[in-house]
């Protein structure tokens, strides 16, 4: 949620690139919530429990790639498929955008020269918006109501135009 505020007060701020890379740790974030609750074993679980040190540091450095985890997410019948399917096709469209953000690679260092469209920054902020839609669900999955998962859907419903990744389809048309 966090990284969902940063991101819009960035925006706001006139920062773009700083804003669209902060969409990647959001995106693996909440792969890595969804991986933990249903496809994490309990010794990794673990890992990612322990107080922070060194040697945890270390210890944690063997855990999957986002790819593995969402992978390991599609055999769970448990994992909420909805959820994982929006996760992966967002993937599948973002992922090499979201990794030239985070690293300073082709695409903001273009649109430093050219600067970004309203579509753009639209489009990311609406990219942000849903990956936080589909933190709230599993909130409440993991909140032990999954029946409220309905109120936040016809939010959802009502507010589709600002929350791009809830209207992808599992072809992954746009």
């Amino acid at each position: 949620m966090e990284h969902a505020t940063a991101a819009m007060l960035l925006m706001q701020s006139g920062m773009p690139a700083p804003a669209i890379a902060l969409l990647r740790p959001q995106f693996e974030s909440m792969v890595r919530g969804i991986w933990l609750k249903f496809a994490a074993t309990q010794t990794q679980v673990d890992k990612l429990s322990l107080p922070l040190t060194e040697e945890t540091a270390r210890r944690g450095d063997d855990l999957p790639m986002l790819a593995d985890m969402l992978k390991r997410l599609e055999a769970i019948p448990e994992a909420p498929k909805h959820i994982v399917a929006q996760l992966q096709t967002y993937k599948d469209i973002a992922w090499k955008a979201l990794n030239s953000y985070t690293h300073g690679g082709m695409h903001p260092l273009s649109k430093f020269v050219t600067g970004y469209s309203p579509k753009l920054v639209f489009d990311s902020l609406c990219n942000s918006n849903g990956i936080l839609m589909m933190a709230t669900q599993m909130l409440c999955i993991l909140s032990g109501a999954p029946e409220n998962q309905g109120k936040w859907r016809k939010l959802i419903d009502e507010y589709s135009d600002c929350l791009h990744p809830i209207n992808w389809t599992t072809d992954k048309s746009v």
